[in-house]
């Protein structure tokens, strides 16, 4: 019998391989986050950062992988400039990688499916950058 995908761990997984990449944490540190943050907490939250969204999803034959549509987010207060200089950083550790990490039960690949949009979000006052991508996740015994 197949095992779900569990999507916290899936999020973590593409969080830790974010943060395995020095440009990456040169550019927002430890900032990679697994939702985005709440309008009440907008004003406490340190910037840069990266948000990554899960959008949707599908299961493959018998549940033996599952197809995820994910957003990753840069945010930045410094400039629109910046947003594309994280988001380019989050690209490159995460295009066509292997995502595979010790104490993970899932591995799997990334494949970015749209260039990402520029913006400002008033909510939160400050730049972003997004794009989409397309996540193969499957299970694996630990």
């Amino acid at each position: 019998m197949a095992h779900l995908v569990n999507i916290e761990s899936s999020k973590l997984l593409v969080r830790t391989t974010l943060l395995s990449s020095s440009t990456v944490t040169d550019l927002v540190s430890s900032r990679v986050w697994g939702a985005h943050i709440q309008e009440p907490d907008a004003k406490t939250v340190d910037y840069p950062m990266v948000i990554i969204d899960f959008t949707s999803g599908r299961i493959g034959h018998y549940g033996e992988y599952e197809l995820v549509t994910m957003d990753v987010y840069a945010y930045s207060r410094k400039s629109a400039g910046n947003c594309l200089e994280i988001y380019q950083a989050c690209f490159a550790a995460l295009q066509n990688a292997t995502l595979r990490k010790d104490g993970v039960p899932v591995a799997g690949y990334a494949v970015e499916t749209v260039r990402p949009v520029e913006g400002w979000n008033e909510s939160v006052r400050a730049y972003f950058a997004q794009g989409e991508w397309a996540v193969r996740l499957a299970h694996r015994e630990l």
